[in-house]
């Protein structure tokens, strides 16, 4: 499947300019943490706060005849037969009973519930950087369906004690239409 993203120009040239940029890494467990801590990063603690803004969804239908179930999360493909998962058996819609009608969950899962931006000891105040793995939720996408997407990766400023991400909803987000 297609998707037009209507940032794809602005999204090539902030590549460019982040490419010069220091990269933050991101642990996201204890061990991972302390080993950093062990080759002198100073870690920067974060809780993981997923938002109710990031979802996806989903719908499962199931074939009466053949027990298979269809699962979807894309409302024009949620039928049995416009999939034809069976070619032996002339399946219709009244074949179909939804088992789950369409449903949003947050779509991401991380092993801890904390997780920590690896800060390098040298780092300058007004530094800026690039922050390569997020732990905060930013809409990074959003589908013309209604699901919405994390933004992985953005810029930040070192301000001495935390970093300052320098999200901006319209530049650092992408609208998908197919």
């Amino acid at each position: 499947m297609a998707f037009w993203n209507r940032n794809k120009k602005s999204q090539e040239l902030r590549e460019i300019k982040t490419s010069e940029l220091r990269v933050i890494k991101t642990a996201r467990n204890k061990e991972s943490i302390n080993e950093a801590v062990k080759n002198g990063y100073l870690p920067l603690i974060k809780k993981i706060k997923p938002s109710k803004k990031i979802r996806s969804k989903y719908s499962v239908i199931q074939n009466k005849k053949t027990g298979e179930i269809c699962v979807s999360g894309d409302f024009r493909r949620a039928r049995f037969r416009t999939l034809n998962l069976n070619n032996d058996i002339e399946l219709d819609k009244t074949d179909e009973i939804v088992i789950i009608d369409w449903t949003y969950y947050y779509p991401y899962n991380f092993e801890s519930p904390f997780a920590a931006y690896l800060i390098p000891k040298d780092i300058k105040i007004g530094e800026f950087v690039f922050i390569e793995d997020l732990i905060e939720d930013y809409i990074g996408a959003r589908w013309n369906q209604g699901d919405t997407y994390r933004l992985e990766s953005c810029e930040a400023i070192w301000n001495g004690r935390d970093l300052k991400i320098q999200y901006d909803s319209k530049a650092n987000s992408s609208v998908w239409v197919g």
